[in-house]
């Protein structure tokens, strides 16, 4: 930028430096005496000379200007497309991200939903366990409780067992009660008491077999009454002895059978203890039983819990890492897919942008092209154009030259004063007056120049300048600024031609306003000429000569009325 900014003012000071004098410029002692009628000639040469450098200056100055103007937007255009690569590189960065962001969250929901779908399986199956456990539990403490029955019923038929055995002994006090009574009859009778004493021995023996039998029954169905079967044993023994006695001492009867009864009472007190006793200690043998067997199966229970929710954890872990892998491999396949895809699309995105930014640069170059084409000849044309005015002025200003000449050299030979007429345009102040038909038609053409007025405005004082170089000098502001107030005044004047009476005082002022100027009488003449071409300029084949008329009487009453009150 730096590089072409320096250029610019190379350019700019080259084209804006004094111009030496050209080679074929004349100082006015180099004049020959005899050839004073060619100073004119020379003097407009030069002129000529120096609007064509000036023109040549400014063409360099606008051509630079141009190039300035061309490579500083070319540049602007390479930094938006910078600017627009580096939005469209961080937009795409912005979306990966945001792609990423919107992945990582799926997997989270993902990973969060499977972890709420196992905690659920798990809450399932453990209460799904749990009831199967106390299913389980019911029916093994129904079970239990259908044995505790069991051997409830067991104990209450061991009870009438005992019970009945319990009569049976009473009966057997009785018949011993029998036996003493047979002995206390036997008294009076040895005899016949010795056969009952044997009689009494055998029926105690006897009884004792049966009594034995019966602890021997006992014992069998109950180990804890062998201690009572060997009381009835020892009772046995006592009553053996006591009827060894009572054949010895028949006074000692009365005392053994006292023994005896206290005996049996205290027989009867121990089985009851010893009932009870075993009844307690089977009762707790069984609760103890049934407590170990509930503990045991509770244990078992909670073991078979533990490895159903062991081997259904690892179920589970083995089916999570499996969705994990599977789901992994299906996010990555996603976004293996989605990259690809991705990818693709930035790929023809690339692509696209390319085309576009090629038919652009192409459309741009051929545009410029084409501009550089129409500024070329229009250059080329304008350069004609000069050159062919130049050429034209060159011989309008020979033949008056020439006419000159041979004006003079008839003047001499007849040695007579002719008065010279120089033929001049028309005056202002003789112009006849506009129609409405002209009136319409100048709007109308004006109307065509209204959108390109600053173009006009700087082509009117360029061929002014070059009509009366001297007019330059009557303006000192800014040109544009001045161009501006022409058209401004202009657009004023034509809008108000069928109604002119309202402008008449503004223009008798501005009239007056242009005498304080410098401006002279003569110069009306110059302006309405670089009007009249400009006009022609602007509007090419729509300037017919009914419209130059119009415009030539238009502008007649304009600056007829503006001299007419300055001078």
């Amino acid at each position: 930028m730096e590089i072409l900014v320096v250029i610019v003012l190379a350019l700019l000071v080259f084209v804006l430096l004094p111009q030496k004098s050209t080679p074929h410029s004349l100082e006015p002692s180099e004049i020959d005496p005899d050839q004073d009628y060619d100073r004119e000639e020379l003097e407009a040469q030069r002129l000529r000379e120096e609007r064509l450098a000036e023109q040549e200056r400014e063409i360099e100055l606008e051509r630079a200007a141009r190039i300035a103007q061309e490579e500083l937007a070319e540049q602007e255009a390479l930094e938006a497309r910078r600017l627009r690569d580096e939005r469209l590189a961080q937009e795409e960065l912005e979306a990966q991200q945001e792609r990423a962001a919107r992945i990582a969250q799926e997997e989270l929901a993902e990973q969060e939903a499977q972890r709420l779908r196992e905690e659920r399986l798990a809450a399932e199956e453990l209460e799904a366990q749990q009831q199967r456990a106390a299913r389980a539990a019911q029916d093994e403490l129904t079970e239990r409780e259908s044995r505790v029955n069991q051997t409830e019923r067991e104990l209450r038929f061991l009870q009438d067992e005992l019970e009945e055995r319990a009569n049976r002994l009473s009966r057997d006090e009785e018949d011993t009660s029998n036996i003493q009574i047979a002995l206390e009859q036997q008294k009076e009778a040895i005899a016949q008491g010795e056969r009952a004493t044997l009689q009494a021995q055998e029926d105690l023996e006897y009884r004792q077999s049966q009594l034995t039998r019966e602890e021997q029954q006992i014992q069998a169905l109950q180990e804890e009454l062998a201690a009572q079967g060997e009381i009835i044993t020892q009772q046995g023994q006592e009553a053996q002895s006591a009827q060894y006695e009572l054949e010895a001492k028949a006074e000692e009867i009365a005392r053994k059978e006292r023994q005896i009864q206290q005996s049996h009472d205290e027989l009867e007190a121990r089985l009851d203890r010893e009932r009870l006793v075993q009844e307690r200690l089977e009762q707790e043998r069984l609760e103890q039983e049934r407590l170990e067997q509930e503990r045991i199966e509770q244990d078992r229970l909670e073991q078979e819990r533990l490895e159903q929710q062991r081997v259904e954890q690892d179920r589970l872990e083995q089916e999570r890492l499996e969705q994990q892998r599977v789901e992994q491999d299906r996010l990555e396949q996603e976004r293996l897919e989605q990259e690809r895809i991705e990818q693709e699309r930035l790929e023809q995105e690339r692509l696209e942008q390319e085309r576009v930014e090629q038919e652009r640069l192409e459309q741009e170059r051929l545009e410029q092209q084409r501009v550089e084409q129409d500024r070329l000849e229009q250059e080329r044309l304008e350069q004609q154009r000069v050159e062919q005015e130049r050429l034209e002025q060159e011989r309008l200003e020979q033949e008056r030259i020439e006419q000159e000449r041979l004006e003079q050299e008839r003047l001499v030979q007849e040695s007579s004063e002719v008065e010279v007429e120089i033929p001049q345009e028309q005056p202002a102040e003789s112009a006849p007056p506009i129609t409405e038909e002209q009136i319409a038609l100048v709007q109308s053409t004006w109307n065509m120049i209204v959108p390109v007025k600053e173009q006009t405005a700087a082509l009117f004082y360029r061929k002014l300048f070059q009509m009366d170089p001297e007019a330059k000098s009557l303006f000192k502001g800014d040109m544009e600024a001045q161009g501006e107030k022409l058209m401004t005044s202009i657009n004023l004047v034509v809008n108000s031609l069928k109604n002119l009476d309202h402008v008449v005082p503004a223009l008798q002022d501005m009239g007056r306003r242009h005498v304080d100027y410098g401006v002279k009488a003569e110069h009306y003449n110059t302006v309405g000429g670089a009007l009249l071409w400009t006009l022609e300029q602007g509007l090419g084949d729509d300037f017919t000569v009914d419209a130059k008329e119009a415009w030539t009487v238009a502008y007649g009453l304009i600056a007829s009325t503006m001299i007419d009150a300055a001078y």
